[in-house]
């Protein structure tokens, strides 16, 4: 058919006029019958901008879905044929589906029949957006040109996609029957009427928002709870500060933190403690709803009734018939017995800030000392609560290791000393699973205290089991309706990125960066209102952290999260949800497949991998994730798969990864650390992928096709660090290769490290067209002023743009002369790595405003005033200076120089001296002081810490010799004459810590 068009178009160029005008009238007749797509084009323009629009109201995948029906039902009006009204009804269904699943994902309880339902639907979901997506791919995109060769392609496409017109009709209809037949059995089993079905559609009763919702929050009064460990400093600390009366206007204090962590306990025993200080007190659970009129009632029972019980007896009752009062009367009583008393209101639970403005306003400031006392799980709450200069927010702390012992043990035996032996191995993961959260401990010790059987087997099995135990044991019932609270009082769009936490293993450190680039492979996440989809995705995670459901692990000094864990419990709650919505399917010990679902997202944690290696158990697999070595799945079966990880994986080889280039879908791809040394010549066929993730591996050379990707934002290769499973020697290090018309890469913003050599430095320029380039690393093999000039003009291209830069010279000096001609530096960088020798500082340096984080190797500063810059640069946080950064022998510190720098690092090399000083007025913000000795290498002190008036700790890394314990002896000493007391620690030099005797704050 295809050679027939070819000899129709030839003959057509060939004819006389009469043939000529015959067949351009046939040619316009069939122009007309096989394709109308011309006519739209402008509607399509349209439809684009309204599928960014609907995005961002949306919150959830499936949203994404009814875009690219209406883009299909648009741009494919033709090829679409008979079937494009079985379209229509698919997308007018699923609009209903959407506000279905919204709808329920609010409900904090739901009937079986109604999750039953939800996933019914999900299922649909994920089938109908599987269909699109391969049609989408099969039909291709539509071709530009004019003319018989828009004809000739048009026809073309038209036959050649046939048989996926044919395709998609089938399963469209097949999905079709199954949506009507979700919605008919809906009708038939509702009896409850919780959900209705009205008009064809689906459609969840919304949910009463005045009723007052049940406090299911254990009381954390009873005996047992209110002689938690550690609760006593906690207690003592706040009670000093309620029953201030130097400050007369009312104060406000919040305690936050993470549930169960006995915030409702510390202000009930505080509350106790400090009332006879207040003429009248209150507490109140405030809880996610809550009834006002209620919550107002509630306080005027108990400040009005113990005073007149008090007092002279009343004949008639203060609050009679106060059931009857509306919210405006019952506010003015309260304001009124409160305006002149000293009270004491503890408003515990609040979730949102609306909810604490609106408490607020009925709570009088009666410059009496009065105080208020909040308890929350979000510190963007906690904060809000806290805004004037008095106030005080605490943010309450898991229990440390030896006080979490002596709590279980105490409920389990008496004390630790009682314990068997046998059964400290196997405590002690226990307590590890608890993560210091007081109503864990106490939970699960009362699980294991009742039954009579205290053996290791019968331990072991309940800590193996504690996801099932959570959900059926009595004992931890309320536990795990406290853990289920914070996950339930998520907005819908945030439980779905909560859920896909529980993909790594437990206790994996997560990178933040990581999760955030695959929450948006996984369409969870949009571009919205001027931000980009990165952007709003580092919002949602700010919330899972200020909500305390996420706890940082390593922590960046300007403030970001490098990596995070899940608590453990909070994993066991998330696994359970995402296992019972097929969210997400686990391979491993613990975990094993329900043969008879669907896969929708893999991650194997261990285990044997062969119950699934068939076509049709991994054909629509989204997201495939492995933490185990094992068997290696055929990734062309998983035609549908976005996200591929094979981090660590050490099975990961080059013939393993050759068939991810037929995956159209792909969009997130790391083979990080693994063994991997090339990438297939035929990667520019993942038009769709974002994300490449190819560092600490064994590539150094990037495809020529490489360039054909139209959507690479992150390109993260080169291997500058010890490769932690040792698959390389430490003193390898290399950048992948810059390749030719790099610059046609116009969506890059993430590009780190690339190498330039001799052979690839005539394509430097190309990396001046990357206009949207945040974030560069290059390694620099040639030392040629035309090569440099080429960097450096790049450079002044992307000034505007860049916001971290690395420039590395690995085997020599960099060329100062040129990089010192920079004229237009990047004005807006925060973040800068030099290294290579330099002698002196370029003088553009001193105009980087924003520059927050400044780390510098070898590049050998002779003279201490080539710091002098870098002591004036006002935005400056971070600077590190790596072994033979400076040369020095001098380096003193003078009054307001480093206004905001939080840390200082100088690490100094071998046989090098260093007469550090700070003077009086400097560096007032300095938090941390990292100092590092190769042999024979040490610092002399004249004077300094005891001038820094906001240091918090001086870590030093050194040979443990005398040398070394006496110089951190004298540093303990300086900090001891510190008003903040600084603790002074000591690090072997092979990175074992090896603290010295400490006093309870870790003080030498």
């Amino acid at each position: 058919m295809s050679l027939a068009l070819v000899s129709f178009s030839c003959r057509y160029k060939k004819g006389n006029s009469t043939t000529h005008t015959q067949e351009r009238g046939r040619t316009e007749a069939l122009f007309r019958s096989v394709t109308c797509v011309v006519s739209v084009n402008l509607t399509l323009v349209l439809d684009r901008e309204m599928e960014r629009a609907v995005v961002t109201v949306g919150g959830g995948a499936i949203n994404i879905l009814l875009c690219k029906l209406g883009t299909m039902l648009i741009q494919e009006a033709q090829l679409l044929g008979g079937f494009r009204g079985k379209l229509q009804y698919m997308k007018d269904e699923l609009e209903s589906m959407t506000a279905f699943l919204q709808d329920v994902a609010e409900r904090e309880n739901s009937s079986r029949q109604v999750k039953i339902w939800t996933k019914q639907v999900r299922e649909v979901a994920y089938d109908v957006e599987d269909c699109v997506d391969e049609f989408t791919y099969h039909i291709g995109s539509n071709t530009s040109g004019s003319g018989l060769t828009e004809l000739f392609h048009r026809c073309i496409r038209f036959l050649r996609t046939a048989k996926a017109r044919r395709q998609i009709a089938k399963q469209i209809q097949e999905l079709k029957m199954r949506a009507t037949s979700i919605s008919e059995r809906n009708s038939r089993y509702s009896g409850n009427h919780l959900i209705s079905r009205a008009e064809g559609t689906f459609a969840a009763q919304p949910a009463r928002a005045d009723i007052v919702s049940l406090d299911v929050r254990t009381p954390a009064f009873l005996p047992d709870i209110t002689q938690l460990v550690g609760t006593e400093a906690r207690q003592s600390d706040l009670v000093k500060w309620l029953v201030d009366e130097s400050v007369k206007q009312l104060q406000v204090m919040s305690i936050s933190g993470f549930g169960g962590l006995g915030k409702t306990t510390l202000a009930m025993t505080t509350y106790q403690t400090a009332g006879s200080s207040f003429q009248c007190q209150a507490f109140v659970t405030v809880s996610q709803k809550f009834d006002v009129k209620a919550l107002v009632r509630d306080i005027l029972r108990q400040i009005i009734q113990p005073v007149d019980r008090n007092g002279p007896i009343s004949t008639e009752d203060p609050l009679k018939g106060m059931e009857e009062w509306d919210a405006g009367q019952l506010v003015n009583i309260l304001s009124q017995h409160l305006e002149e008393k000293r009270y004491l209101v503890v408003l515990d639970d609040i979730w949102t800030i609306s909810a604490w403005e609106d408490i607020r306003l009925f709570l009088p400031n009666s410059h009496t000392g009065s105080r208020i006392v909040v308890t929350t799980r979000s510190k963007t709450v906690a904060q809000a609560c806290c805004l004037d200069e008095h106030d005080r927010a605490y943010e309450i702390e898991p229990l440390i290791g030896s006080e979490s012992s002596e709590l279980f043990f105490r409920r389990l035996f008496g004390n630790q000393d009682n314990c068997p032996i046998a059964l400290r191995e196997i405590s002690q993961k226990i307590l590890g699973k608890c993560g210091g959260i007081p109503l864990a401990i106490v939970s699960i010790a009362g699980l294991l205290a009742s039954t009579s059987v205290y053996s290791y087997d019968h331990w072991e099995k309940v800590y193996n089991a504690l996801g099932f135990e959570l959900e059926t044991s009595p004992w931890l019932e309320k536990l795990k309706k406290i853990l289920e609270l914070s996950y339930n009082a998520l907005p819908y769009h945030l439980k779905t990125c909560f859920l896909y936490l529980c993909t790594y293993p437990e206790d994996h450190k997560i990178r933040r960066k990581s999760v955030l680039r695959r929450w948006i492979a996984e369409r969870f996440v949009t571009a919205k209102r001027g931000l980009t989809a990165l952007e709003v995705a580092e919002n949602y995670f700010d919330e899972l952290l200020n909500r305390g459901i996420v706890h940082p692990v390593d922590m960046s000094f300007d403030g970001k999260v490098k990596t995070f864990r899940v608590h453990d419990l909070m994993l066991e709650i998330i696994l359970t949800k995402s296992i019972e919505d097929n969210f997400i399917t686990l391979i491993g010990e613990q975990h094993t497949l329900a043969p008879q679902e669907k896969i929708r997202r893999l991650s194997i944690h261990g285990g044997n991998n062969k119950y699934i290696a068939t076509r049709k158990m991994v054909s629509h697999i989204r997201s495939f994730s492995i933490f185990a070595n094992g068997e290696i799945l055929q990734f062309a079966w998983m035609k549908l798969l976005r996200i591929l990880d094979l981090e660590n994986c050490e099975i990961a080889r080059n013939g393993n990864v050759e068939s991810i280039c037929t995956l159209f879908q792909l969009e997130y791809v790391s083979l990080r650390n693994t063994f991997a040394t090339q990438l297939p010549m035929q990667i520019g066929n993942l038009k769709k992928l974002v994300t490449l993730d190819v560092r600490d591996t064994g590539i150094k050379h990037l495809p020529p096709q490489i360039i054909h990707l139209p959507n690479l934002s992150s390109l993260l290769g080169g291997r500058r660090a010890y490769n932690y499973s040792g698959l390389y020697p430490i003193s390898d290090f290399w950048g992948v290769h810059i390749p030719d018309k790099l610059g046609n890469l116009e969506m890059l913003t993430t590009l780190a490290q690339i190498e330039i050599t001799y052979s690839t430095s005539c394509y430097i320029s190309e990396l001046g067209k990357l206009s949207e380039l945040r974030k560069l690393g290059v390694m620099m093999f040639v030392d040629d002023d035309l090569s440099w000039t080429s960097l450096i003009s790049a450079i002044a291209k992307l000034s505007s743009c860049l916001r971290s830069l690395l420039i590395w010279r690995p085997d020599g000096a960099m060329n100062f002369k040129i990089l010192d001609t920079l004229s237009r530096p990047p004005m807006f960088l925060k973040s800068l790595n030099l290294r290579g020798k330099l002698g002196k500082l370029p003088e553009w340096i001193g105009s980087l405003a924003n520059l927050t984080e400044l780390t510098l190797r070898a590049t050998e500063l002779e003279s201490e005033e080539h710091l002098r810059v870098l002591a004036r640069l006002p935005s400056l946080l971070y600077l590190r200076l790596h072994h033979g950064a400076y040369t020095g022998t001098e380096f003193t510190v003078f009054a307001s120089e480093f206004p905001g720098l939080k840390l200082l690092a100088i690490h100094l090399g071998e046989f090098q001296a260093l007469n550090l000083r700070f003077e009086e007025g400097a560096a007032t913000k300095l938090q941390r002081l990292e100092l590092s000795f190769l042999l024979q290498a040490s610092i002399q002190w004249r004077s300094g810490i005891d001038f820094l008036p906001s240091l918090q700790e001086v870590l030093v890394h050194a040979e443990p010799d005398n040398t070394s314990e006496g110089m951190v002896r004298f540093l303990a000493d300086e900090a001891s004459r510190n008003p903040n007391q600084p603790t002074v620690t000591f690090k072997a030099k092979q990175w074992k810590p090896t603290r010295l005797r400490t006093d309870h704050r870790g003080n030498l």
